[in-house]
């Protein structure tokens, strides 16, 4: 029976009964009762790799057990499930693919959060007053140590801030968006969103995702 993957099939041993509703038997009544059961059984399998043998006897278990008519014909079969099998090779095969999807999802997803980290740490590091703010908000107890702390991201920013001083678009809509109300850097960020799309630069527009998440919500 086939598997998940088409090209790598179970081995089902099924115990096929059946009874005719009513009076006479169709003369190929056996066949029109395992073509039904294969059917059933078919639609389980195809749902299954083949690293999942138990799982799909015992769902085949409870499915098959039940009397169910085979459209229309007045035959009603049910099936006992005895064994599920695949090619051990094929099965290890299966196995490794799927354990090495998995490892790949999770370092896709760790790479995820480390660009996320990253993005939002840029984001304060270029902006001292949000970095202090930040850091202020988990050391409300520290009122003390803000301006040391204000001028360690200050040096900061100007340690990594380009040699030139020139003037960017990116810095004057920084300044504006510094005193906007969150209804219009929403605007603007949309703006920016659509253009980057209309442009087909992707990678300018999870960017400015990040800058919309990592902007601190009112406290």
């Amino acid at each position: 029976m086939p598997s998940a993957d088409p090209l790598l099939p179970f081995e089902v041993t099924l115990v096929v009964k059946y009874r005719v509703a009513g009076t006479g038997s169709p003369p190929s009544a056996q066949e029109i009762a395992a073509e039904g059961i294969t059917q059933r059984a078919e639609e389980l399998s195809r749902a299954h790799s083949l690293t999942e043998c138990d799982r799909l006897r015992g769902k085949l278990a409870i499915a098959l057990s039940r009397w169910q008519e085979v459209a229309r014909t007045g035959v009603c079969a049910q099936a006992q499930c005895t064994s599920v099998t695949a090619d051990p090779e094929l099965a290890s095969a299966v196995a490794a693919r799927e354990s090495a999807a998995r490892r790949q999802a999770v370092l896709s997803w760790q790479h995820e959060q480390r660009e996320h980290s990253a993005a939002r740490l840029r984001s304060l590091i270029v902006d001292p007053l949000r970095a202090t703010a930040w850091w202020f908000a988990d050391n409300q107890d520290a009122v003390d140590k803000l301006p040391e702390v204000a001028k360690q991201f200050q040096a900061v920013r100007d340690l990594l801030a380009p040699t030139a001083a020139e003037e960017s678009a990116g810095q004057l809509l920084d300044e504006y968006l510094t005193d906007v109300d969150v209804v219009e850097r929403g605007r603007v960020l949309f703006q920016l969103r659509r253009m980057f799309g209309e442009h087909r630069r992707d990678d300018l527009a999870e960017r400015i995702d990040s800058v919309d998440r990592d902007e601190p919500g009112p406290g």
